[in-house]
C-alpha cells in the first residue's frame, strides 16, 4: 500500500491510497481457491469445480468485498496511524476500481484544521490557592457535627414545631372527595427547614402541635415527574403525629460516635484535611473552567467554514428543539445566528487545542483515569449509583466522559506549564 497526501486549499486535505496489482491479485486468487474447495455446483464433485467457473460466478462479488475492505482499512489507518482528524464527511474518489492485474487506487478528501501554534501557557491568567482553616470555621464544623449526630427525642419544654425539628405526619391527597392512593402516607417523616417536602406544605406544618391537623390546596407543576399528577390541583389533608428535637452532643460524646477519631485533636486534624481538600478541589475546578474559557475565547487560528456551518446548524437546531418543546420552530434571528457561529468556531478551536496538546505531550485517558472519575461520581450519586454505572457502560456515554477527562488533563498541563503564583487563603465562617 502506497500513501500520498496533498493540501488542496488550506482547509481541504486529500489522502490517496494505491494498492499494488500483484498484492490484490494474490488475495483474489487465495479467496477463489478457498471457495473452490467448499462450493458445490451441479455436475462437479466437491473441490473439482474449474477455477475459471468459480471466477465467472463469484469473482465480481469477491472483488467488491476486497475493495470495500481496502477502503475501510485505509480510513482506519488514516485516522489512527496518520493521526488525521477529518472535520467533515469525507468524499471518496475511486480513480482506479479494483480489477485483476490493475490494482486499486482511491482518494479521500475532507476538511481539516490547518497547522497552528498552541497557545502560550505564559499568556494565561490564574492563581493556585493553598487553603487553611480558621479556628472559628473549625469550631463551627464541630458544633454542626455535635448537632447532626445527636439523638432525636420528643419535645419537652415546648409544644410547637419549628425549623430543625423532626416531624412525623399522616397525609392524604384528595381530588374532590376522592382519595389519591399515590398521595397517601400514614407516617411521613422529615426535618423542617431542609426542603424535604413541598415548601407550601412545610409552611402549613411549621408552628403546629402534635395532634393538630392541616390542609392545603396545591397545584403540581406541569413538568412533574409523575404524569398522573402533573398540572393537577389536589387538596392535602393531614395531622401532626409526632415532633422531635435533636439533642446536641458534647465533643466527647461525638468522638465516641465517630470511630475514626481517637480524641479531639485527631477530629480537628481530620476535619481540617477534609475542608482544605474540598476547597482545593473547588478552586481547582474554578481554575480549570477559567483556563478553558481563555483557551476558547482568546484563540484565533482559522477553522474550516464547512465544519463551522455544520456545527452552527446543529447548535441552532438543538436550541430550537428545546425552546419549542415539540411546537413549531422559529427562524433564528441574525443575532442568534451570529452567536451560534461564534460558539461553533470556539468549540472547534478548543477541540483542536485539546487534540494537538494531548498528542504533542502524549496525554491519554487510561482505564485508571476512567475508573477514578467514575468512583468520584459514584460517591455523590447516592441511590442512583447503579444507574450511573449502567449509563457509562454504553460506549457513546463512556466516550463523552473520556473526552471530559482528557479536557481536564490537558488543561492541567497548561496550568502546570503556566507556573501560576500560589496564594494562601483561609476558610472562614463566611466561606460556609
Amino acid at each position: 500500500m502506497q500513501i500520498s497526501s496533498q493540501d488542496l486549499d488550506g482547509f481541504t486535505q486529500s489522502v490517496s491510497f494505491q494498492f499494488d496489482a500483484a498484492e490484490m491479485d494474490q488475495k483474489l486468487n487465495r479467496q477463489l481457491n478457498e471457495l473452490r474447495r467448499t462450493v458445490r455446483i451441479s455436475g462437479f464433485r466437491k473441490g473439482k469445480v474449474p477455477l475459471k467457473m468459480i471466477r465467472q460466478r463469484y469473482g465480481a462479488n469477491i472483488i467488491n468485498d476486497l475493495q470495500s475492505e481496502a477502503v475501510e482499512r485505509s480510513w482506519v489507518h488514516l485516522v489512527r496511524e496518520l493521526k488525521m482528524t477529518p472535520l467533515s464527511q469525507p468524499e471518496l474518489d475511486i480513480s482506479q476500481p479494483l480489477k485483476p492485474s490493475k490494482g486499486l487506487e482511491f482518494t479521500f478528501s475532507f476538511e481539516i484544521i490547518p497547522p497552528f501554534e498552541l497557545p502560550n501557557p505564559s499568556d494565561l491568567n490564574g492563581e493556585l490557592i493553598k487553603w487553611t482553616v480558621s479556628e472559628d470555621r473549625l469550631n463551627s464544623e464541630i458544633e454542626e457535627l455535635c448537632k447532626r449526630h445527636g439523638d432525636w427525642v420528643p419535645l419537652k419544654r415546648r409544644k410547637k414545631s419549628r425549623n430543625d425539628d423532626q416531624v412525623t405526619i399522616s397525609l392524604t391527597g384528595f381530588n374532590g372527595d376522592e382519595e389519591i392512593d399515590a398521595l397517601r402516607s400514614d407516617k411521613e417523616q422529615f426535618v423542617l427547614g431542609t426542603s424535604q417536602i413541598i415548601p407550601e406544605l412545610e409552611k402549613k406544618i411549621l408552628g403546629l402541635k402534635v395532634s393538630e391537623s392541616f390542609q392545603l390546596d396545591y397545584t403540581f407543576p406541569e413538568d412533574h415527574h409523575n404524569p398522573d399528577l402533573a398540572g393537577q390541583t389536589v387538596q392535602f389533608r393531614g395531622e401532626v403525629t409526632d415532633i422531635c428535637e435533636r439533642v446536641v452532643l458534647s465533643v466527647d460524646q461525638l468522638i465516641e460516635k465517630l470511630p475514626n477519631d481517637e480524641d479531639e485533636a485527631a477530629l480537628r486534624t481530620r476535619l481540617t484535611t477534609e475542608l482544605t481538600t474540598e476547597a482545593e478541589q473547588r478552586s481547582r475546578a474554578d481554575l480549570r473552567e477559567s483556563i478553558a474559557k481563555q483557551l476558547r475565547e482568546e484563540s484565533q487560528f482559522p477553522v474550516p467554514p464547512l465544519a463551522v456551518d455544520e456545527q452552527t446548524t446543529a447548535r441552532l437546531q438543538h436550541q430550537s428543539a428545546q425552546a419549542s418543546e415539540g411546537g413549531p420552530s422559529e427562524e433564528p434571528t441574525e443575532e442568534a445566528l451570529a452567536e451560534a457561529k461564534l460558539e461553533a468556531e470556539r468549540d472547534l478551536r478548543f477541540e483542536a487545542i485539546i487534540r494537538e496538546y494531548s498528542q504533542a505531550n502524549q496525554i491519554t485517558v487510561t482505564e485508571a483515569d476512567f475508573t477514578g472519575r467514575l468512583l468520584e461520581m459514584l460517591r455523590s450519586s447516592g441511590e442512583f449509583g447503579m444507574q450511573l454505572i449502567q449509563f457509562y457502560q454504553q460506549p457513546a456515554n463512556r466516550k463523552r466522559l473520556e473526552a471530559a477527562i482528557l479536557d481536564d488533563k490537558v488543561i492541567d498541563g497548561f496550568i502546570s506549564a503556566a507556573g501560576f503564583t500560589e496564594v494562601e487563603k483561609e476558610l472562614t465562617l463566611e466561606e460556609e
